[in-house]
């Protein structure tokens, strides 16, 4: 489905799809596609039947969701981020919220948009220094004090 208001920069559009395209996980949305075309971009993602966590947690008349699935779909989301943060080439992901967690047919979650991901830290780096990024309300409050 398009979403024209989801539509990003440049920057971020090839940021998404060379992470998407080097990270493989269960838990992290595949990336089947892309374009590019003067100032037109799309991205082609496996298809979630079951949409977003967040049409889930705050749509009118959303049946709610049980406990048993609230739990997969975390430890999912979870396990994503794990990889991310475990990885060889480590990743920073930075725009963790219920709108990127997308859930296929059975509920298994599967982290999406990666335009404002950040390279972690290599080598002998413990620490990367970045801007404060993400979505108002969602990020660590820790984060948003040291960055």
């Amino acid at each position: 489905k398009l979403k024209p208001e989801g539509f990003q920069g440049h920057k971020e559009w090839l940021t998404e799809v060379n992470y998407l395209g080097q990270l493989h996980h269960k838990n992290l949305v595949k990336l089947i596609g892309y374009c590019s075309d003067g100032d037109n971009r799309l991205l082609v993602y496996e298809f979630m039947p079951k949409g977003s966590l967040e049409n889930h947690l705050f749509r009118r008349g959303a049946d709610p969701l049980s406990w048993a699935i609230r739990l997969k779909v975390a430890i999912g989301a979870a396990r994503g981020l794990s990889f991310l943060h475990d990885a060889e080439n480590q990743v920073i992901y930075r725009d963790f919220k219920a709108s990127n967690i997308l859930l296929d047919s059975e509920f298994n979650s599967k982290l999406s948009d990666f335009g404002l991901a950040k390279a972690g830290p290599t080598g002998d780096k413990t620490h990367v220094s970045t801007q404060v990024m993400g979505t108002h309300g969602y990020a660590a409050p820790e984060y948003i004090a040291t960055g």
